[in-house]
Order: structure tokens, then sequence, then C-alpha cells
């Protein structure tokens, strides 16, 4: 088995947990090999449960597991490319607020197409 912790936001369902989940008080919530379901994520949710562990190779009739995107790594990447965009502003030692409005609605969409297009 290999595991993948993966984030409830982003689970397809229906999935199986690889390991047991508890709430923060040690106390057993769901078993390993335990059926998630929309309405077992959204009761680990609403317990404050974000990440769970599940087996990395799926149930081949489940949705293909999608990696926790790193919003570290998603920043920088999108900071790259619009610093290559503003090149010509910025070489000109210009400060143009556009550049960090288009950033802040990029991380914006990223973050809500991910929701979307897993949940």
């Amino acid at each position: 088995m290999h595991l993948l912790s993966t984030d409830t936001e982003h689970l397809p369902v229906p999935t199986r947990l690889a390991v047991p989940v508890q709430d923060a008080h040690g106390q057993l919530l769901l078993p390993a090999g335990a059926d998630v379901t929309t309405g077992v994520l959204r009761g680990l949710r609403n317990r404050g449960i974000h990440t769970v562990q599940v087996d990395a190779v799926p149930n081949p009739s489940a949705a293909p597991l999608v990696p926790i995107p790193d919003p570290v790594l998603m920043r920088a990447q999108i900071e790259e490319r619009l610093r290559h965009l503003f090149r010509a502003a910025i070489g000109r030692g210009q400060i143009n607020p556009l550049l960090h409005l288009v950033l802040e609605h990029r991380l914006r969409s990223e973050r809500h197409g991910a929701q979307a297009s897993h949940g």
C-alpha cells in the first residue's frame, strides 16, 4: 500500500481510507478501509479534519487522486510568469499596481479552480 496524504477539499469520492481517522482528542472517527462519501467528507470538515490518508493506488472505478497543490510553489510560479510578462516595466524601474492586482486575481482563480475541479 502506498499512502498519500490528501486534503479533504480535493478528495475525490468515493475513496477508501488507508489509515484510521481520529479527532484532536484521539477518538476514532473512521476506521481504516472506511468508504469516504460526500456526507462523510462534510462531517470530517465540520470536525476540523483537513487531511486524510488514502491508498495512492486507488480503486480503478474511483476518480484519480490529484496531489494537493503547494500554495507557496504555486505563488512562486505565478509570480515568475508575471515578472516575465511585466519585464519591460520592471526593467525601467516602474512600479505597476496592475502586477499586484493580476497576481491576486490569478491566485484566487487557481484556488477556486482547484476546488471546483476536484470538489
